[in-house]
């Protein structure tokens, strides 16, 4: 049997006190240190034997940091994606695509964990390039001269790779039991739960509907991006990489919730 380390509580620890646990125990140079504890979203450690659990544990103690250790979880289920929302009177439903929907009742969600994720994209343009300053100066001196009408013919057209880069928000809500996972995306989301408070800006409503499942949900554990949405802090600083990051930091908060 394997078994897995992640931190208890909702919060993290600092980052220099996690990087220098994960570099002690598992003898990492100071960088690869600093860069396992910003992804590890309080995971310690994976597909430990029993003893190096306990060992990490106790250095983890050490520094006055509380973990859980407990057998190789199950993954979590895949997200159902909801596409509206009715929050009021005691309840949330969450409608999805097919029209089927969950509902919750406030005691009845355990985790939110909201997260921006930057998705970088390549695409192909194509483009007819204006005729050249001097192309065109030629043939409206032989029009002048002729009296006769030149086109400038049909241009070749040029196609490039265009690169660039999206943000989007996710919000994962788990009911209770963790037995399914709903997914908000600030792309594909209508926010009209939100009713006079809605605005033109997906990204200003993503942050109101969090607000206002936060305050639906205050027993539920919030992940790090759902506490700097609400305190309106940066998110710029936060370290979400890739949708694998929030589910990661979203398992952890079920696991120790259960504990």
């Amino acid at each position: 049997m394997s078994f897995w380390l992640i931190t208890a509580g909702e919060s993290l620890p600092e980052l220099p006190v996690l990087a220098h646990l994960l570099g002690s125990a598992f003898h990492l140079d100071r960088d690869t240190a600093a860069s396992e504890a910003r992804k590890s979203w309080g995971v310690l450690g994976t597909g430990l034997t029993e003893a190096e659990a306990d060992s990490l544990a106790a250095g983890c103690s050490d520094f006055g940091v509380r973990t859980i250790k407990l057998p190789a979880p199950e993954p979590m289920p895949r997200p159902e994606h909801a596409v509206k929302a009715v929050i009021g009177n005691g309840a949330a439903e969450f409608i999805f695509a097919g029209g089927l929907s969950i509902g919750a009742a406030p005691g009845e969600i355990e985790v939110l964990a909201a997260a921006p994720i930057k998705h970088e994209f390549t695409r192909t343009e194509t483009a007819a390039p204006p005729p050249s300053a001097g192309g065109k100066a030629l043939r409206l001196g032989i029009m002048a001269v002729t009296g006769l009408p030149l086109g400038f013919g049909k241009p070749k057209e040029v196609k490039k790779e265009v690169r660039g880069s999206e943000l989007s928000f996710y919000l994962d809500i788990v009911p209770a039991a963790g037995l399914r996972r709903i997914r908000v995306s600030s792309d594909d989301f209508d926010f009209s739960c939100l009713k006079s408070g809605k605005t033109y800006s997906s990204q200003v409503n993503f942050r109101l509907l969090c607000a206002e499942l936060a305050a639906f949900a205050p027993g539920a554990s919030r992940n790090a991006g759902l506490r700097a949405i609400l305190e309106g802090r940066p998110l710029w600083q936060l370290a979400y990489n890739t949708l694998a990051d929030l589910e990661k930091e979203t398992l952890r908060l079920v696991l120790a919730r259960g504990k």
